[in-house]
């Protein structure tokens, strides 16, 4: 079950390192080449904090927390600071302020409502399309043709009301936008995470009693 609540403040407080991780099989093959084999379509992230846990305060907000979300059975939000955004970040945690054009969703066929959130990372002429689950629904902003949906003129359909679901990235229009037309959005959004084990809070507090600090990790949950 998604707690739909972040973390308290004492314990986003610390700078998060952000990883990635896919599961590629390699075999290496008699000369010497190797095969290679991706087996996840979307990586899974780690998200550390090094000495996070500095203090009692600390202690105790994170208790909280652990008691709460029933060590790792429960998953909450968790801002990425790393990526958090429909654009790329001018500093590690830093907004951005996002547009209605930033990600192209879909070219409309006239009849689909539903428009999955995406967020395309490039380089070089490969891209990689990453499905938005959680975004935050205050943030997000849409465009039909570069346009607000309630401002689309009637020759295109117009107006057009939407909205979008928290809990699967999906932005829904009360009828369909007309053929051809480029649906784009904007937005910020979370990730869904978990405690890394139920042996995380055990290994914690004797970190902390021993040195005076202790690592705090969190770990991806995908959606079912």
């Amino acid at each position: 079950m998604l707690i739909d609540a972040y973390p308290p403040a004492s314990v986003m407080k610390f700078g998060f390192v952000s990883t990635p991780r896919f599961s590629t099989s390699i075999t290496a093959v008699a000369s010497g080449a190797e095969r290679r084999n991706r087996n996840w379509a979307h990586p899974l992230h780690t998200f550390t904090a090094p000495e996070a846990i500095e203090c009692h305060e600390d202690l105790v907000a994170l208790h909280n927390l652990w008691m709460v979300t029933a060590g790792p059975l429960h998953t909450f939000p968790f801002r990425d600071p790393l990526d958090f955004a429909s654009r790329d970040l001018q500093a590690a945690g830093e907004e951005p302020t996002v547009g209605p054009t930033d990600q192209i969703l879909a070219i409309a066929d006239g009849s689909q409502t539903e428009f999955q959130l995406v967020r395309r990372y490039i380089f070089g002429d490969q891209t990689y399309d990453r499905e938005i689950t959680l975004p935050v629904v205050d943030s997000v902003v849409v465009a039909l043709d570069a346009l607000p949906p309630e401002d689309v003129p009637g020759f295109n359909g117009g107006p057009y009301e939407w909205t979008v679901d928290r809990t699967t990235g999906v932005v829904t229009f009360d009828h369909p936008p007309v053929a051809g037309m480029v649906v784009s959005a904007g937005f910020l959004f979370d990730v869904e995470v978990r405690f890394e084990s139920d042996d995380s809070y055990d290994g914690i507090v004797r970190s902390w009693k021993v040195s005076g600090h202790a690592d705090l990790v969190f770990v991806e949950v995908r959606p079912c």
